[in-house]
């Protein structure tokens, strides 16, 4: 009877998270003039609790997850109780915890992009237009490479973990203002992964968990990168799943901040972004693209390539197909092409002429 009951419960929770993408999808007018001020407040309200424990609160949740689900797997076999009761209950959780996951953050996946929500149109960009706006974040991010503090083989060294973990919410504040919210970044705290081998091998640099609305960033992460992975996680915790969305907003953000190292980790990556679609399109013009970066910001591309080299094989594959399944199934068609999709923005930004103001 129980085994049952579970099994009805299960299917009435995928039924309602159903009906709330299709609400989404049929009505977003409607479901999406209340959804971002809830979702926000859900995850603001968790923020404030998780945000005082220096550690990734989530982290330590799922590993005793984890171990309740082998202790009473183990029990359930020790005191020959029924496997597919067993089984019913995991199901029960499952659906519970999806459902959860779309109510308080996943159902952004198909509400107003960031550049609807600030009045950036996109569109499909010449080969031309890609290569103007490659050619001008090259020399944003040459700029910025001249100022960062570099260690003897010249390649950039920055301040620590923590040091610019703190910087990323002061830096994410200049966000809400772009779309006329006053809502408040500063409960957003970036936490340091534990596990910072397994997410490596794994190909993850940073995790936002809208359960306990931590952003939580891999330390191992190529030090160019981590400002920029920390606004973009960041921006996660400000409604923004897409990540193209995301990566967009981190730009934004290391534009605004006063630290020179943001500064160049949101050109170093916009210059990465659009040197890579014009690639894809064009090599020689890339070729082009790459003999304007200066001696520093060549330094540091080879840098990151040789950082990230040794953990590339199958464990990587398998990580980047689950995340692919999973963006594909929120509505990315690209899936973990929709990281590149940023390009789009950037280049738009760069036709606009429009800035933020640092500070």
């Amino acid at each position: 009877m129980k085994t049952v009951s579970r099994v009805i419960l299960s299917a009435i929770l995928l039924v309602l998270t159903g009906l709330m993408i299709a609400a989404a999808k049929a009505i977003p007018e409607v479901v999406f003039s209340f959804y971002p001020d809830f979702s926000s407040g859900v995850l603001g309200f968790l923020s404030k609790i998780t945000s005082p424990f220096p550690f990734a609160l989530w982290e330590v949740l799922v590993l005793l997850l984890v171990l309740w689900v082998i202790y009473t797997l183990v029990q359930c076999f020790r005191k020959h109780r029924g496997f597919v009761c067993w089984l019913s209950g995991v199901l029960l959780g499952f659906c519970a915890g999806l459902m959860i996951f779309v109510a308080i953050w996943g159902l952004g996946h198909f509400g107003p992009s960031v550049g609807e929500r600030i009045g950036l149109e996109t569109r499909p960009y010449t080969t031309q237009e890609l290569y103007d706006a490659a050619a001008y974040y090259a020399g944003e991010a040459n700029t910025y490479a001249a100022q960062v503090s570099r260690d003897a083989d010249g390649v950039a060294d920055f301040q620590s973990f923590s040091t610019l973990a703190a910087e990323a919410p002061r830096a994410c504040q200049a966000l809400p203002a772009l779309w006329g919210s006053d809502e408040e970044v500063s409960t957003a705290r970036v936490k340091r992964l534990t596990a910072w081998q397994l997410y490596s091998y794994a190909g993850v640099t940073g995790i936002f968990v809208p359960f306990t609305g931590e952003s939580s960033v891999n330390p191992d992460t190529f030090v160019v990168s981590l400002p920029f992975t920390m606004c973009h996680e960041v921006a996660h915790r400000l409604g923004f799943p897409a990540e193209d969305d995301a990566n967009f907003c981190a730009y934004l953000a290391c534009s605004a901040s006063d630290s020179i190292e943001f500064r160049y980790s949101g050109s170093y990556s916009a210059f990465v972004y659009c040197y890579n679609a014009l690639y894809a399109v064009d090599r020689e013009l890339a070729a082009e693209i790459w003999n304007m970066a200066s001696e520093q910001l060549q330094a540091d591309c080879r840098a990151a390539n040789a950082h990230y080299e040794p953990y590339e094989g199958t464990v990587q594959d398998a990580a980047q197909k689950v995340n692919d399944t999973y963006l594909k199934a929120f509505d990315q068609e690209e899936g973990v092409q929709s990281y590149g999709a940023v390009a789009d923005y950037l280049i738009a930004w760069y036709l606009s002429g429009r800035s933020v103001q640092a500070g």
